[in-house]
């Protein structure tokens, strides 16, 4: 990660904790890697670990993924939740704000599809996987 995405990123992270503390959940960060703890409305004694990585912040989507745990296997489908996009059998998330999404579906990179430059980013991700737990949410993947 450049310089001006690890600046950016430490300006935005402290709202993105905020936001997780709010919603039971926790962030960690490993030099470039981060690791947020989330938990669906539905069922508060689940956790789901999903590992964010920024390339370039905030000008590129992060790619996004399931570990068993915070710096845990990223291969294992009972780690991912069972919600429309998170494609469990491919392990990576077909949504438009995910870089395995845009790698997918060029069409999204313009349009009201087009990642967002603006704000903060990493909260927007942050409270869209939220959102997706709280919303679409059908159980831990087996």
């Amino acid at each position: 990660m450049d310089e001006e995405s690890r600046l950016n990123l430490e300006q935005d992270v402290p709202a993105v904790e905020a936001f997780l503390a709010e919603n039971g959940g926790t962030l960690a960060c490993d030099a470039s890697v981060y690791w947020l703890t989330l938990r669906p409305r539905s069922a508060t004694t689940e956790r789901y670990f999903a590992r964010v990585v920024w390339t370039r912040y905030p000008h590129q989507a992060p790619s996004v993924a399931f570990a068993t745990a915070v710096r845990g296997d990223l291969r294992v489908t009972r780690a991912w939740p069972n919600i429309p996009g998170y494609r469990v059998g491919s392990f990576d998330i077909c949504r438009p704000f995910t870089a395995e999404g845009y790698a997918l579906h060029s069409e999204w990179n313009s349009g009201s599809s087009a990642w967002p430059t603006v704000g903060n980013p990493f909260l927007w991700v942050a409270q869209e996987l939220q959102f997706d737990l709280d919303n679409s949410y059908s159980g831990r993947a087996a």
